[in-house]
């Protein structure tokens, strides 16, 4: 199960779980159900996942997405204001952390940020400042999760993600953004943490 499997991120967990053949069925719990319009080369994989819509926040939602589920992937995530990210980057994921211990889930995944883990710059962000929701949020998460799985979970901490994503019938190329961004982060060393 792959939750907030609609987003750019979770598109391409439920395509590499297809592609894999490891499992006999896949799925993606997330507020929105299906993607209306996803990029051309997903297509096919995501045409063979079943999509469970419904709200993170729903305990009894959240229960029958989760029900049966081996393995639990979360890609939730979202910008906003800091109390917005911290609850939907953090709490959401919590949430579904808990939930997956009680309903038997063997393996739980989630995806992260490069800048949460102890003395990283983004947990160093005053809470007045933008993004020390979404960093904060995410190492709650993470916390979370070592403590309620210590030896069944994943954590991946990727830098800035991007690709072309579809928004409608207007393609966005995010490379326009994060190229630049990781040729910065990867290449002029303290600054990377601005």
């Amino acid at each position: 199960l792959v939750l907030g499997g609609n987003g750019y991120v979770g598109q391409n967990v439920l395509h590499a779980a297809i592609q894999s053949n490891l499992f006999s069925e896949v799925r993606s719990f997330n507020r929105s159900g299906a993607p209306t319009s996803p990029s051309q080369h997903l297509a096919e994989s995501l045409s063979q996942v079943e999509f469970l819509k419904g709200d993170i926040f729903d305990a009894a939602a959240r229960d029958d997405a989760i029900d049966g589920s081996y393995a639990v992937v979360s890609c939730i995530g979202a910008f906003g204001s800091n109390d917005f990210m911290k609850k939907i980057c953090g709490d959401a994921t919590i949430e579904a952390i808990q939930t997956s211990k009680l309903k038997g889930v063997q393996k739980f995944g989630f995806v992260s940020s490069a800048q949460v883990y102890e003395g990283s710059a983004g947990l160093k962000i005053p809470p007045s400042m933008p993004m020390h929701g979404y960093f904060q949020g995410k190492y709650n998460a993470e916390q979370k999760l070592l403590e309620t799985y210590p030896d069944g979970h994943i954590i991946l901490r990727p830098g800035f993600i991007y690709g072309n994503r579809n928004l409608g019938s207007v393609e966005l190329p995010l490379q326009l953004i994060g190229a630049p961004v990781s040729f910065v982060g990867n290449h002029l060393g303290p600054l990377s943490s601005l």
